[in-house]
């Protein structure tokens, strides 16, 4: 599906070969006398504009077009012979970490401002693809670097400069459906807790660390070993966050955290033969100490960078009073996948293949669910090849029905099958066993996902009243939210191609009002996030992620969406509660953090943000050894 992209952006590194040009030339343009009489027209058609209408920059070569999504709109906003549009170019160099100004000391740009253009020379300039607007803005000069400038938009209304803005490079277009996957016919958690044992499983809990305890032996983690009560598992994966408190070096506590996390791998290690892959991330507790400290008589630390926390906590006094905030920081969230332990029978490909066509000649059903389970799972870690599924007789009757299900899912969600080609395999399945929940479910699914590629077998009215008597049959309510989500997602793209803004506007309000009952993961909520964000529901976007944004655990991915979606906001960057974010960010990725302020083309958001002090003081602070390193 088409996307209409917007961006802008700066670079860590300042020029080097080029010179830093600004200019104080304001050619016709003028200053509104009364901007409310001035301007009054060309707000009146801002403000009744959809959201969905928006201005964008492009470069070809040395060139600048300006881009603006919607003719009809456009034509609005240059109505008479007076009214145009200019481009300022800024460029990163003039935001450096220091106190010099290096702007053009303008009231009409701060940057090196371009020739505006009027209506008769736009339409010149302009051509309309797909019933976009591109306009030729002029040219970048030879002498300024064009991989680290970014353009601000004017536009005129009757030569008087009414509005200027610049443009953000927001992430709307990779948004995705929520999560729904195949509905499995498998065996109930009863069956599986009395006679079977689940073949993998994810346990997560949190050690806290004793102050500069640097080590873990085997006698101290064996009561945690037992109390996990694994005799039939071996541990797989373990993954550790470790963190801890603030005080003291950087390289000291970087060094005491890796060094508890690892003696906790070698210690969990000694209790089993099979060898435990491990990944271990360790880091400051700058999160948990900043939300913390807000509940103290210390709320005006938030406002002081990491070196001056330090020098305050260097104060023994100081550091007793804080240390029961202190040592609820210092700890490790830890993550283990654990894998059963299978036996001969069911660990070798001949003889599981063996054990399976016993149980169906036998129809012992629950055994051969069992069974397939085994199978899934070692083909999805490649130990037998996926073909195998294939060589392993079910026949097409309603008794074996859970197995036939469970194969085409899997044989579906493993990329097996074709979304066309499974419709197909479930249609056939529906005539083998009628009015299964699970099979009316799964063809839902997959014609949602058949509708992106297609509406060829798909007829959308159809489709929503086949997912809404979903309910009738038994299928949960959250699993039909769900298709119902993806399902507005879907007609929402379908409306704004068609230039449908009202019935667009519905089918995003009927989503942003269902989600909420659901317990989406994160990678779902940036889903949702980036899907409001495409429609310009940033507020939704915002709302749909702030839950989650102070968790420690919270994704990476979810901290940094979330950045993008309110850094180039003062009302949300002003309160000293956005440091803790920033910071959260910077602990998760600190490169990434620090290329958020690259130009458009090394996909930052813009280096104009660095006009918030506030934001530039934290960028300076963490960023600095990248921009002398990027020279």
């Amino acid at each position: 599906m088409k996307k209409f992209a917007l961006a802008f952006s700066l670079t860590l590194a300042t020029m080097i070969g080029y010179a830093q040009i600004t200019n104080r030339e304001n050619y016709d343009i003028k200053r509104p006398k009364n901007i409310n009489k001035d301007c009054k027209r060309l707000y009146d058609v801002l403000k009744n504009a959809p959201e969905d209408v928006r201005f964008g920059t492009v470069f070809s070569g040395d060139s600048i077009f300006l881009i603006y999504n919607d003719f009809e709109w456009f034509s609005k906003i240059i109505e008479s012979k007076n009214d145009g549009i200019a481009v300022d170019i800024m460029q990163s160099s003039q935001y450096q970490c220091d106190n010099i100004s290096r702007f053009a000391g303008s009231w009409s740009h701060r940057g090196l401002l371009l020739p505006p253009l009027y209506r008769e020379g736009i339409k010149k300039r302009m051509t309309t693809p797909s019933g976009n607007v591109k306009i030729f803005a002029g040219m970048i000069p030879s002498t300024i670097n064009k991989e680290n400038i970014e353009v601000n938009y004017i536009l005129l209304n009757n030569k008087n400069l009414c509005y200027s803005s610049s443009i953000i490079n927001l992430d709307v277009n990779g948004w995705k459906l929520l999560e729904m996957g195949m509905y499995y016919d498998t065996l109930t958690p009863e069956k599986i807790q009395e006679k079977y044992k689940e073949l993998s499983k994810t346990l997560h809990f949190t050690i806290p660390f004793e102050r500069s305890k640097s080590e873990y032996k085997p006698e101290d983690i064996k009561p945690l070993y037992d109390s996990l009560q694994i005799t039939d598992y071996a541990i797989k994966t373990i993954s550790i966050k470790a963190y801890t408190s603030v005080e003291g070096s950087y390289e000291r506590n970087l060094k005491l955290q890796n060094q508890r996390a690892q003696s906790i791998v070698a210690a969990l290690q000694s209790f089993q033969s099979e060898t435990i892959e491990s990944s271990i991330e360790a880091s400051e507790n700058w999160v948990e100490f900043l939300n913390d400290i807000a509940a103290t008589g210390y709320t005006s630390w938030m406002t002081l960078n990491k070196d001056e926390i330090k020098e305050k906590l260097k104060s023994p006094t100081l550091l007793s009073t804080l240390e029961p905030v202190l040592r609820k920081h210092r700890k490790a969230l830890i993550q283990i996948t654990l894998e059963k332990r299978l036996s001969y029978r069911e660990s070798n490909q001949e003889e599981l293949k063996k054990y399976f066509q016993q149980t169906i000649a036998q129809k012992n059903i629950d055994e051969a669910l069992y069974l397939q389970q085994i199978i899934f799972y070692k083909i999805q870690r490649q130990e037998i090849p996926e073909h195998f599924i294939q060589e392993l007789e079910v026949p097409p009757s309603l008794e074996y029905g859970s197995l036939l299900i469970n194969n085409a899912s899997f044989l579906y969600e493993n990329n097996s099958y074709e979304v066309f080609e499974a419709i197909k395999t479930f249609e056939e399945l529906d005539r083998i066993i009628p009015r299964n929940p699970k099979i009316k479910y799964n063809l839902c699914a997959l014609k949602l996902q058949s509708w992106l590629q297609s509406k060829i077998l798909v007829d959308p009215p159809v489709l929503m009243k086949e997912i809404e008597s979903l309910r009738k049959i038994g299928i949960h309510d959250n699993l039909v939210r769900r298709l119902l989500i993806n399902y507005h997602i879907i007609l929402s793209e379908s409306h704004i191609r068609n230039r449908h803004y009202v019935e667009k506007d519905k089918a995003v309000k009927f989503n942003y009002e269902s989600y909420k009952p659901l317990q989406l993961k994160d990678q779902d909520l940036v889903n949702l996030a980036k899907y409001f964000s495409y429609y310009s529901k940033f507020d939704w976007a915002r709302k749909t992620l702030e839950p989650r944004i102070k968790s420690l655990n919270v994704s990476e991915d979810l901290v940094f969406y979330y950045l993008s979606l309110t850094i180039y906001d003062k009302h949300y960057t002003s309160g000293p509660s956005y440091r803790t974010i920033m910071l959260n960010a910077i602990d998760q990725n600190k490169d990434r953090f620090c290329h958020l302020f690259d130009p458009v083309g090394k996909g930052g958001i813009s280096f104009q943000l660095l006009d918030d002090n506030f934001i530039k003081k934290t960028f300076c602070e963490n960023c600095q050894d990248l921009m002398r390193n990027s020279h």
